[in-house]
């Protein structure tokens, strides 16, 4: 595991231990957080009725401060802590867990988020060098309705509705049909080449167990 927080790293014999301390944190923070609720709780118990309960008594009695207020509100923010730190450590744990059903490591994992982050600033690139050029050419033709369209297909949320998208998306799928058609056209001429080559080999072989067969005649001939 590679931290890019603390840009330090945790070795292959050490993530196992790595990942239990996840577990074993996340299920600390769980059952803490679970009794504080518990404490919280049990502390406002009664105060409809104007009645003190159990808990709050004892947070009057805390030390002798008679200071309930101070006492849950300690317990308050422990539990704000503790709920910050469980919803992150949890998102960690989950990440790991990703990451162990996947079989990689998180350094692995950057590199290959690296990469569809470059091809996807790639791909946005096209896109805007598209849209910039379908707007000029809207503009020299005087046609505001397609360039209304191409403005407001570049707005986030209306991807739905872009023309450039849409077309790009027709060319993929184009190219991937163009793909397919040209691979099956190579597996074909594979097989037609292999079948040559076979019946070529079987004639061959045929050819040499001709001759053989001659030649060892003519010796029995020519022997007394």
């Amino acid at each position: 595991h590679h931290c890019k927080c603390l840009n330090n790293c945790i070795g292959k014999k050490n993530y196992q231990l790595f990942f239990d301390t996840l577990v074993s944190l996340n299920l600390f923070l769980v059952s803490q957080s679970a009794v504080l609720i518990g404490i919280i709780v049990a502390f406002f118990v009664g105060w409809d009725d104007g009645q003190t309960s159990s808990t709050e008594q004892r947070a009057i009695d805390w030390f002798g401060a008679n200071q309930p207020n101070v006492v849950i509100g300690l317990n308050l923010g422990f539990l704000t802590i503790d709920l910050i730190s469980e919803w992150l450590i949890l998102q960690l744990l989950f990440f790991h867990l990703s990451l162990r059903r996947k079989g990689l490591t998180t350094y692995q994992y950057i590199i290959k988020l690296n990469e569809t982050n470059r091809i996807k600033a790639k791909h946005q690139r096209q896109i805007n060098d598209r849209r910039a050029h379908h707007i000029k050419k809207a503009n020299e033709e005087g046609n505001s309705w397609e360039k209304m369209k191409l403005v407001v297909g570049g707005w986030k949320g209306c991807g739905c509705i872009d023309p450039i998208r849409k077309e790009m998306k027709e060319e993929d799928e184009a190219a991937k049909v163009a793909a397919a058609k040209a691979a099956s056209r190579r597996s074909e001429m594979e097989s037609i080449n292999n079948d040559d080559s076979s019946d070529g080999n079987a004639k061959e072989d045929d050819n040499v167990r001709g001759s053989g067969i001659y030649i060892h005649s003519q010796g029995n001939g020519a022997s007394p």
